[in-house]
């Protein structure tokens, strides 16, 4: 379960990673100045609000979801928690792409920062670590 999770998990990092390698060596080789790009005035607002949903409103509103769905039964089909566990990743895994836009278009220091702290945190607490997958097993009593 858990390296299938994890399949997942790169499947949809893995272009976000390419963005940010491919930006990165062009900068660094003066492919393309993508310092010209400029977004119009309320998309740091904007993408600083659909990057705090991505990270955490949205895996909590799915979780409590799941939570609700679930909470008069005895045990929770493996399939059911593998979609449930699929649904966060991939909620939580736009928060990259956000981040990308928001380098590339240059946000204002305060949006960027946090639209890149939140890209971490999404990155981090929602990678499927075997650790995290038998904690919500054992909450959600998930049947084997």
């Amino acid at each position: 379960m858990t390296s299938e999770l994890k399949k997942y998990y790169l499947k949809l990092i893995a272009p976000a990673i390419a963005l940010f390698l491919i930006y990165g060596a062009s900068e660094i080789f003066h492919f393309q100045d993508f310092t010209k790009l400029k977004s119009p005035d309320f998309f740091p607002v904007l993408f600083f609000v659909l990057s705090s949903i991505s990270a955490i409103a949205g895996p909590l509103f799915l979780r409590t979801i799941f939570a609700h769905k679930m909470r008069n039964k005895n045990m929770v089909k493996s399939e059911y928690f593998i979609k449930f566990e699929k649904g966060l990743i991939s909620i939580s895994m736009l928060t990259p792409f956000f981040c990308f836009i928001a380098i590339v278009c240059e946000f204002d220091k305060f949006y960027a920062a946090s639209i890149v702290l939140l890209m971490f945190y999404a990155i981090y607490y929602y990678f499927p670590s075997q650790k995290r997958i038998d904690f919500d097993k054992k909450i959600f009593r998930v049947n084997e």
